[in-house]
């Protein structure tokens, strides 16, 4: 009796004639063999998404006294890099104001760098829930602010907001103690 290979007594073709199949044990085909384009496909997008960039801006204010002399600052980080900074002093105005101050700031950098897709990151639970919609703002001077974050917001394609604590802002907080450091004596 010839002895033949298992795949010709079974006549089975392999996809891949060109390269000789990977053995198995006892010679046995493997069907529905795990697809390695699949992969290497899924590996270069993780790659890819590693290397895009991912832009973040961390805002704070600050008020000594509530109200009294304000500030407002401002980080942009790409990648965890900081790329821009910017401070500003407020005049006689109060903590809740200093931070949605502090935002416009931001946005209108991000802005003017031409950032589509933002993380907005913050330590005031207020500003952020109300730009997340979740409280409603009721101050008649904070409207007008948010009126205007709203409008500039619409330049965005992707934007997130997210409360950190305050030992994770300390740019942006030293950022909006020099707007308050700001003020004329």
């Amino acid at each position: 009796m010839k002895q033949t290979k298992l795949e010709d007594f079974f006549n089975i073709k392999y996809k891949n004639k060109k390269t000789n199949p990977t053995p198995t044990p006892n010679n046995t085909p493997t069907y529905g063999s795990f697809d390695n384009n699949n992969l290497i496909n899924k590996i270069s997008t993780i790659q890819l998404n590693d290397k895009l960039k991912k832009y973040v801006l961390r805002f704070d204010g600050a008020s000594k006294g509530n109200p009294g002399k304000s500030g407002a600052g401002a980080v942009l980080y790409e990648n965890d890099i900081e790329i821009s900074c910017i401070s500003e002093y407020l005049g006689i105005r109060t903590n809740n104001y200093a931070e949605c101050y502090a935002m416009i700031l931001g946005i209108d950098e991000a802005f003017r760098i031409g950032i589509k897709n933002l993380e907005v990151e913050g330590d005031s639970m207020l500003i952020i829930n109300q730009l997340k919609g979740k409280w409603c703002v009721k101050n008649k001077d904070l409207k007008n602010l948010y009126s205007s974050i709203r409008n500039q917001l619409k330049s965005f394609n992707t934007i997130t907001y997210t409360h950190i604590y305050r030992d994770n802002n300390k740019r942006a907080d030293e950022l909006a103690n020099i707007g308050v450091s700001k003020a004329k004596m």
